[in-house]
């Protein structure tokens, strides 16, 4: 099939080298390269590791061996061990593995987007017009892959009243380069709270040279700055919630270039009824945005990728495929939604040491 493949993040990338594995032909679209080469960083559970792995996608990761959840002065509450083979990695060095791995008749298109869908009274994409760098322009294929993210375009056509509230939690996620850092950390995830709740930091390591740290807050608590607000308003609320806390975090604070601090504004969603309609597919965050308490979005993006490919692999009828493709990954995805919830539950309420669960979903 000719498949054309809306977004080159984790999702849209791994669906094309599972699709191309399988002797698909794939065009992908991405808006910018800058785009598709930002972002800090991001821990990869183990079944996600193991499912990349298996395409011949080589990770250069850092293995995870504790989480430590601490206090605001730096004093450990609880450590337990991660489950084993998760690891971090820098969002670069993940999308540079799986460009590297993938198939050179894949075209990747850079300054392309997807503006809208066209279709026919059927309900099946004829068209896909695209804002592009060159103007405007249509194209067919037969399957179209929406792996446009949270705010996806591609969703939005199939549901368009389908609510997605802001979250109430809120990331300032930073990357830092700091030797001393580094040695600090080791293999582990660090993690330091507020006992009084709704608001915590921490620090993953994310290759040998940065440690990634984020910092979530609840926004009724803390409004965050503007959107329009510039680094040094970035920097002065980061000091005000965490700047005298325990170390690394004042350092860490301190020789972070906020010029490159990200404010995240993740979504609070429930799943869409389902993933697919005809010869429209959603992956990744455009199909479930997931929380960034359960540290399931990029593996069950590559999950996605993975289902897809075998279900068009082992049907005949295509449409078929997409309905057991998208059953199966909903059902998945389901708790996910529910245990995103529970871990905000407990992060914006008071806190005593037995109440501290590993921020991750299983």
């Amino acid at each position: 099939m000719e498949i054309a493949v809306f977004g080159a993040g984790a999702a849209g990338l791994m669906t094309a080298i599972t699709l191309c594995a399988r002797g698909h032909r794939c065009r992908i679209y991405e808006r910018s390269r800058q785009s598709h080469e930002a972002g800090m960083g991001f821990i990869l559970m183990p079944e996600g590791v193991n499912l990349i792995e298996s395409y011949g996608v080589r990770l250069e990761a850092v293995p995870l061996r504790s989480y430590i959840c601490r206090d605001s002065a730096g004093a450990i509450l609880v450590e337990q061990p991660m489950p084993a083979g998760a690891c971090a990695i820098r969002r670069r060095d993940l999308m540079a593995s799986l460009m590297r791995a993938l198939p050179a008749e894949a075209a990747l298109n850079f300054g392309a987007e997807l503006d809208r869908l066209e279709f026919d009274q059927s309900g099946r994409v004829t068209t896909a017009y695209l804002s592009s760098v060159a103007g405007p322009a249509g194209i067919q294929a037969d399957l179209y892959v929406g792996a446009d993210g949270t705010h996806s375009r591609a969703r939005h056509a199939l549901f368009p009243q389908w609510p997605a509230p802001a979250a109430q939690v809120m990331e300032l996620v930073g990357r830092v380069h700091c030797p001393r850092s580094i040695e600090w950390a080791g293999n582990d995830f660090n993690k330091f709270h507020a006992l009084s709740g709704g608001l915590a930091l921490g620090i993953i390591p994310v290759d040998g040279d940065h440690v990634v740290w984020y910092l979530q807050f609840d926004t009724r608590r803390f409004p965050p700055p503007a959107e329009s607000a510039g680094p040094e308003a970035k920097r002065a609320f980061a000091r005000a919630l965490a700047g005298n806390w325990g170390h690394p975090i004042p350092s860490l604070l301190e020789q972070t270039d906020f010029s490159r601090v990200h404010l995240w504004r993740p979504v609070d969603a429930d799943l869409v009824p389902h993933f697919h309609r005809h010869n429209l597919v959603l992956v990744g965050d455009a199909a479930h945005p997931l929380s960034p308490f359960t540290s399931q979005g990029v593996s069950s993006a590559l999950a996605d990728a993975d289902v897809l490919a075998r279900r068009l692999s082992s049907e005949r009828d295509p449409e078929e495929a997409l309905a057991l493709y998208s059953a199966e990954r909903h059902r998945q995805c389901v708790p996910f939604i529910a245990q995103g919830r529970e871990l905000t539950r407990q992060f914006l309420a008071v806190r005593d040491a037995s109440s501290l669960s590993m921020p991750l979903a299983k």
